[in-house]
């Protein structure tokens, strides 16, 4: 029996309109009395993870920062983290600045870039739709050793557009010893500590819960679920996802627009 369902959210969980349908909803609220515990495994910062988690009524712990930090969504408090060192991220940095490309870092609460566009600008803006609880702080910086210095930062953005130049800075940003990167978006390529995933940090969390990890189901789309939809029991793409995705799926499920998650559920725990 499942005991634990776990899911992306860009892509996977939320609509093209960055929503959970009531649909949906109503499946992930049944999951209880079926025994199961339903919560979240997101490249987002924690707060913006937590927003959806009070609308879900969800109070397992968040993987956010694609798996390089585990929160509880009721006390906030730090589960499990794997930050960036300062070397390595004042190095992802220089190869960043080195291809004029924008970038971002994030620790738990904040998202600091040296320029206000793109992501930083889009949460600037969207934390104010969001509770008190969930605020998202936005911090223009002039010195990132001086951010390492203060603070946890869990992984850095840099900006990925597909051409030739972020061809060239991806493959410069996998030479940097001791990191993972993968795209988390269309135009995101994400770097964190070796080894850190969605996929190792679902494990942490199941050793935190006492599930087994055949006991668990999870669903993803993008490059950055390829870990956690191997490591699960029963992994589910989305009809929406990239190929390479799918093929690594035990199951693949109808996409995101057409509640793809809440069929997957409903299928597998036979609500009605």
């Amino acid at each position: 029996m499942f005991k634990l369902i776990i899911s992306d959210m860009d892509g996977t969980l939320l609509n093209d309109q960055k929503q959970v349908s009531e649909y949906t909803k109503k499946a992930i609220h049944k999951l209880e009395s079926h025994g199961a515990k339903f919560t979240l495994a997101t490249g987002r910062i924690y707060p913006a993870a937590k927003s959806y988690a009070q609308e879900l009524g969800i109070v397992t712990p968040l993987i956010c920062c694609n798996g390089a930090v585990i929160v509880d969504p009721v006390t906030d408090e730090v589960l499990y983290g794997r930050p960036l060192s300062k070397e390595v991220g004042l190095k992802v940095i220089e190869i960043c600045e080195a291809y004029g490309v924008y970038y971002h870092l994030y620790d738990k609460n904040t998202i600091y870039s040296n320029r206000m566009e793109k992501s930083i600008a889009y949460y600037a803006e969207f934390t104010k739709s969001l509770p008190e609880s969930c605020q998202i702080r936005t911090e223009i910086i002039e010195s990132a050793s001086e951010v390492f210095d203060k603070t946890e930062i869990y992984k850095i953005g840099a900006y990925y557009d597909n051409s030739e130049r972020a061809m060239d800075m991806r493959k410069a940003l996998e030479k940097i010893p001791g990191t993972s990167g993968f795209k988390s978006l269309e135009t995101m390529f994400d770097v964190l500590m070796k080894d850190t995933n969605k996929g190792t940090a679902l494990k942490h969390l199941c050793s935190l819960l006492g599930v087994e990890i055949n006991e668990v189901v999870a669903f993803g789309d993008n490059e950055n679920d390829l870990e956690m939809l191997q490591t699960a029991g029963y992994g589910i793409a989305m009809g929406n996802a990239e190929d390479f995705v799918k093929e690594v799926a035990d199951h693949v499920a109808d996409t995101n627009e057409a509640d793809g998650v809440r069929q997957a559920i409903e299928s597998l725990f036979k609500m009605v």
